[in-house]
């Protein structure tokens, strides 16, 4: 197993006073991270704005729609952070995870000096690699923050050093890339980072993720886009066309092949593969 992760160093190079975090744990073993702030989150002062919960591993891991997300103890990154964005509505949360996705895209560039290609799968994979398979997941939950406030939480989960042989069928890591040795610490500082600035400039635009610029950047990294694409909506209907925009909503544009174009939310879709899938 790799060295765990250092506490302490993590805290003095993201928490306060000059690190944009306010409060960050590690833990050896929880069943999961996000259900964990999300019990929390009624408690502001158990988990303040931008509390940030790292475990080495999870036992009860989850993806979008409850699938599975397992992960190997000192290989990834296994962490959720709980926001309180209260200088955006509560309509506009939806971009939460697609900020989440950018701040993986931006970090790995960061710590793999460009190396590694890395793109996002709308709504909540990182893809890594010429071939594009998935290095990372994110999942946003919103949870009672306390009265009648709401609060955010995100999780991430991705695969630093997990090596060929151990990884599941269609996923890959960044030493599996090709991208050497990474010290998880540099990978979780580099992401965290990346995700403080992106939640700075979401909420100084209060929410306006056009005016913010993040709508053009989303869509300059996602790998969807401009894909024929196999969207399964629940109760089983499918719709088949190009991916054409991703609007200010967060909300991916199906274009079928008679002309007409559908817009799905995230939470109205069970799967979007490549056609032919």
């Amino acid at each position: 197993m790799a060295a765990p992760l250092d506490r302490d160093a993590l805290r003095r190079t993201l928490g306060p006073p000059a690190g944009p975090w306010a409060s960050l744990e590690v833990v050896t073993s929880t069943g999961s991270t996000n259900a964990d702030l999300a019990a929390l989150a009624g408690d502001p002062a158990a988990a303040p704005d931008r509390t940030v919960l790292v475990a080495e591993h999870q036992d009860a891991g989850r993806g979008r729609r409850d699938r599975v997300w397992s992960d190997r103890a000192g290989e990834g990154l296994t962490f959720s952070v709980l926001l309180r964005p209260r200088e955006v509505a509560v309509e506009r949360w939806g971009w939460a995870p697609l900020l989440a996705g950018l701040a993986l895209v931006e970090a790995v560039g960061e710590v793999t000096g460009g190396e590694v290609p890395a793109a996002l799968k709308w709504p909540n994979d990182l893809l890594l690699g010429d071939a594009g398979a998935k290095g990372a997941g994110v999942l946003a939950e919103v949870a009672s923050g306390g009265g009648d406030e709401r609060a955010l939480v995100v999780g991430i989960g991705l695969n630093v050093t997990t090596p060929v042989d151990d990884l599941p069928a269609g996923g890959t890591s960044l030493a599996a890339e090709g991208a050497g040795y990474l010290g998880r610490d540099t990978v979780l500082v580099a992401v965290l980072r990346a995700l403080a600035d992106l939640d700075d400039r979401w909420r100084s635009a209060y929410g306006d993720v056009v005016a913010a610029g993040l709508v053009d950047d989303y869509r300059a990294r996602c790998a969807t886009l401009g894909r024929e694409v196999t969207v399964t909506l629940p109760g089983g209907r499918v719709l088949e066309g190009r991916a054409v925009d991703v609007d200010r909503d967060g909300r991916l544009a199906v274009r079928e092949a008679g002309g007409d174009t559908t817009v799905v939310s995230a939470g109205d879709v069970v799967h979007v593969r490549p056609a032919g899938r």
